[in-house]
């Protein structure tokens, strides 16, 4: 009986210790390049029908570029006069990026965006990272949700 409660307990805790290591997300590896944003969704969170989409609406172009030294550069350039505001001007956004099961950017020791990734091929999805913008562009960056859809360059 002894041996048996042994062998419950052994390969109890190796299940427990190997679940523990299992990431979701693709290799990092895989993530490594230029992408071309097709989609950059902003969504208030405290009205979830207040969405912007800076591709669709506000003629945006975003570039995030992923580079092997875990070095990244998003770059945002409007076609026209941006919005003004936080997301609103041209600007270039660099810093560090890591990917376990979500993809972290970096921007400065207490700055960083934390996404879940789905890469299908040559499309790569981030979703639902905390982050703020004017949506009524009164001066004032409201909370919201960003979300990315990229196609590699």
């Amino acid at each position: 009986m002894c041996r048996r409660i042994d062998l419950v307990t052994f390969v109890a805790a190796l299940l427990f210790s190997s679940c523990g290591s299992d990431t979701t997300g693709p290799p990092p590896e895989t993530l490594i390049g230029v992408w071309d944003a097709t989609s950059v969704e902003l969504v208030s969170k405290a009205d979830s029908t207040v969405r912007v989409d800076l591709i669709a609406n506000r003629d945006a172009m975003v570039t995030l570029e992923l580079e092997a030294d875990n070095d990244f550069a998003l770059t945002v350039a409007y076609d026209g006069a941006g919005p003004g505001g936080p997301w609103g001007f041209n600007e270039v956004v660099t810093g560090t990026w890591g990917a376990t099961d979500i993809l972290t950017l970096t921007v400065s020791p207490t700055s960083q965006w934390q996404f879940e990734i789905d890469l299908q091929g040559d499309t790569l999805r981030l979703t639902e990272a905390d982050t703020s913008f004017d949506f009524d562009e009164d001066g004032t960056p409201e909370d919201a949700d960003l979300s990315f859809e990229l196609v590699r360059d």
